[in-house]
This record gives C-alpha cells, sequence and structure tokens, in this order.
C-alpha cells in the first residue's frame, strides 16, 4: 500500500511527484507543440491556422478522458487512503467502460457533420481544407488518445507519477519520429502530422495497458454502475475546464478570422502552444498536489492536508512570477521557433506577453478548484473551474472585444485570471480552515 503519502514529509514528496508530473504534461503538450514546429516552419502559416482551428474538437474529446480520468482518480486516492482496494478496482473498470462508450458516439457525431462543424468555427479556405484532412485522419484515433490520457490520470491516483510519465514520454517520442518522417521525408504535410499524433497515442496506450494490468496496485474489478453517481460530479469540473478552453478558443480563432485574417489565426495557435507550455510546471504542482490531498482527506489528517496546500499556494506563485519574468524577456525567441514568417511573429508578441502576465494567478485559480476536487466536493470545484472562462473569460471577451477590437481579447484575459484566482483562494482557504463558504 502507499503509505508514503501519509508518511512522506510534504516538501519531498510534492517534489516527487511534481517534477514527473511536469515532465509528463511537458511530453502531453508536446503532441501539439511538435505539430505546430514541424507545420509552421515545413509547411507554412495555412497549415498552423488549419491546426488552430482542429485544437478546439480535439479537446471537446480529450475533456472526456480528463473528466473519467480526474473523477475516477479522486475516488481511486482516498479509497487507497482507507486501504479499500475492491472499490478502486470498480471505480477504474465502469470509468473505463463508460469512457470508450461515450468518446466513441462523439468521435462518429462528429466525423459525420464534421463540414457544419468546421463552418461553425469559422474556418475557411485552404485553412478550412486543410483542419477537415488533420480531423479526418485523427478521429478514428479518438479511442487511444483518450485511454492514454485516462491512464496516465488513474496512475497518478495511485502515486506512480513516473510510470505515467513513461506513458507520455513514449507517445511524444512516436510522435516526433513520425512527424519528421511524414511531414519532412514524406511531404505529407498537414495530414502527415494528424498521422504521426495518432500513431504516437496508440504506442502510449499499449504501454498504460501493460502498466495498469501488470505493475498497479489498481486492479480490474466487477464494474459498479453506482459508482458513476460519484466519478461524473468528480471529474465534472475537469470536463468543464477543458470545455472552457475549447470554447475559447473557438470564440477567438472565430473574432480573430473576421477582423484580421487567417495569419491572426496561425498567430493565436502559436500563443496558445507557449501559454500552454508556460502553465506546465504550474499544472504539475496541482496534479502532485492532488493525490497527497486526497490521501490526506481519506484518512482524516486535516494538518497534512493544510500543509499541502500551504506549500502549493506558495510554490504556484514563486513559479508563476518567474516564468513571467522570463517569458516578457524572452517572448520573441520563443515565437521565432515556431514561425519564420516575420508579419505572423509580429501579430502574435504583444499579444502574449499580455496573456503571460498573469501566469501566477492562473495557478492560484487551478489549485483552488482543484482541492475542492481531490476532496470530493465537486459543486465548488465545478463552480469554480467555471468561474474563470465561462463566468468571466468569455463575457469579457465579448464585451471588450466589441468596444476596443482585438486588443479588448488580449485584456479580457489577465483581467479573468485575476479575479478567478482570487474567488478560488478565498473559498479553498475559508474551507481549508473550517469556515464554509460554498
Amino acid at each position: 500500500m502507499q503509505s508514503f503519502l501519509l508518511t512522506k514529509p510534504i516538501h519531498s514528496l510534492l517534489a516527487k511527484l511534481t517534477i514527473p508530473s511536469m515532465v509528463a504534461l511537458l511530453a502531453s503538450f508536446l503532441y501539439g507543440i511538435v505539430d505546430s514546429i514541424f507545420l509552421g516552419r515545413a509547411v507554412g502559416s495555412g497549415a498552423l491556422s488549419a491546426l488552430g482551428f482542429a485544437t478546439p474538437v480535439q479537446l471537446f474529446l480529450i475533456a472526456f478522458a480528463q473528466m473519467f480520468g480526474a473523477g475516477a482518480g479522486s475516488i481511486i486516492s482516498r479509497a487507497l487512503g482507507r486501504i479499500d482496494v475492491k472499490t478502486a478496482g470498480s471505480t477504474m473498470t465502469i470509468s473505463a467502460i463508460t469512457l470508450g462508450s461515450v468518446v466513441l458516439s462523439f468521435a462518429l457525431l462528429i466525423s459525420i457533420f464534421l463540414d457544419f462543424l468546421l463552418d461553425s468555427l469559422g474556418a475557411t479556405g485552404e485553412s478550412r481544407i486543410q483542419a477537415h484532412t488533420y480531423l479526418t485522419i485523427l478521429l478514428p484515433f479518438t479511442p487511444f488518445f483518450c485511454a492514454s490520457t485516462f491512464f496516465s490520470a488513474l496512475l497518478r491516483s495511485e502515486g506512480r507519477a513516473g510510470r505515467a510519465l513513461c506513458i507520455l514520454l513514449l507517445g511524444n517520442l512516436l510522435n516526433i519520429l513520425f512527424d519528421a518522417l511524414f511531414i519532412l521525408v514524406l511531404n505529407r504535410g498537414i495530414a502527415g502530422a494528424a498521422l504521426a499524433t495518432g500513431l504516437g497515442h496508440l504506442g502510449a496506450t499499449l504501454l498504460g495497458l501493460y502498466f495498469l494490468l501488470k505493475k498497479s496496485q489498481i486492479r480490474v474489478a466487477s464494474p459498479s454502475p453506482s459508482l458513476l453517481k460519484q466519478i461524473v460530479p468528480l471529474g465534472l469540473p475537469s470536463l468543464v475546464r477543458q470545455l472552457g478552453t475549447g470554447s475559447v478558443i473557438a470564440l477567438v480563432n472565430s473574432l480573430l478570422i473576421s477582423h484580421a485574417g487567417s495569419d491572426a489565426v496561425a498567430a493565436y495557435t502559436i500563443i496558445n502552444q507557449i501559454t500552454m507550455l508556460c502553465y506546465l510546471p504550474l499544472s504539475a504542482l496541482v496534479m502532485g498536489f492532488a493525490p497527497i490531498a486526497g490521501y490526506a482527506y481519506g484518512a482524516d489528517d486535516r494538518n497534512r492536508l493544510q500543509g499541502v496546500y500551504r506549500i502549493t499556494v506558495s510554490s504556484e506563485l514563486f513559479f508563476g512570477l518567474t516564468i513571467t519574468i522570463l517569458l516578457q524577456i524572452f517572448a520573441r525567441d520563443l515565437l521565432s521557433i515556431f514561425s519564420v514568417d516575420e508579419k505572423v511573429i509580429i501579430l502574435a508578441l504583444m499579444p502574449l506577453r499580455i496573456l503571460l502576465s498573469t501566469t501566477a494567478f492562473v495557478g492560484v485559480h487551478t489549485l483552488g478548484a482543484s482541492y475542492f476536487q481531490s476532496i470530493g466536493k465537486s459543486l465548488a470545484s465545478l463552480l469554480l473551474y467555471m468561474s474563470r472562462q465561462f463566468f468571466l473569460l468569455i463575457p469579457l471577451v465579448i464585451l471588450f472585444s466589441a468596444y476596443y477590437g482585438i486588443w479588448g481579447i488580449w485584456i479580457a484575459f489577465p483581467l479573468a485570471d485575476i479575479l478567478s484566482a482570487l474567488l478560488a483562494l478565498h473559498f479553498s482557504r475559508n474551507d481549508l480552515y473550517q469556515k464554509p463558504a460554498i
């Protein structure tokens, strides 16, 4: 049994879980980043725009893997904390079955209505044609890129962050190799990028199956449908967060294509990749925090729960401020990695600096929402996850863009970050120190 999650000193334990998680997240995001670099430098800005229009569709499907991974992970970590292996196994089994049914159904529907969907997202011209090609090839691989995400979450829930890392590293190594083969050698363009991504996730899924079936303390058990009443509400915040990200990208793409054209969408695609990259240390800290908090809550050790929360908040602020400073200095250098088109780089430079000016607040907000998810309070977690994107960011983007044009879009991001972080900090601290707030 993973008693070290209850006994090991918090600082060293958080580092032990965070560092592999950070590398794992980097590996996960490298799927999109590698595709962007290969396409931006070897194919052109049109392919980057196409990738930008395809991204919300990918995020929509992955959102379900994150929902079931987070919901099952919360139950599993708390179950193992009280030495309840049967519940952990039943949770894994019913989650896997339900996730498979859901993603296959949605992938089929998207394939049928793909033309309508791309029109709704605002894709036009060559960007639309390439986005259609990319998604047509990638959609059959949907079960694999959802499974690799789900398996990684389960392994992290039992404290096996290193194994979760191996899954993602293998997937990305395959993705990079196949990108080089299909794009640079065979000149397959965006079709090659889609095929490389799909094959990378296939390899990651096979390794994840091996770890879970042969190396994990979570054993396949009789599925209990009643557990879905806990899994879905607990995972819903992760689903909403991912859907919110996809909705924001779709909204901004639509506004940019109507105001500034496909080059602006290409610039925003690069901005998204870089901001995701910069958020990695903050998300990794949350991923390291979650199983420790879940175990402590399951074992009724409130002092340990308070301790890991304090340490993680301080770490989020430190890393967030450090990233902000570095990005103000090296923003242009990062942009030049993704594109050789000077127009695209100029379009992206100032918005990137604006969006990353409040990085530390993003980490605090995510931690507050994850705290409630880890201890099984799904409604509070859901409301906090929704606060940034649905209650604040999307309305602010629509409002500010109407008055200030494109610059209004970029101003909305830091304002939403600050307000949502303050909300998350207030509610999580009140609950942690026994002052009911939600």
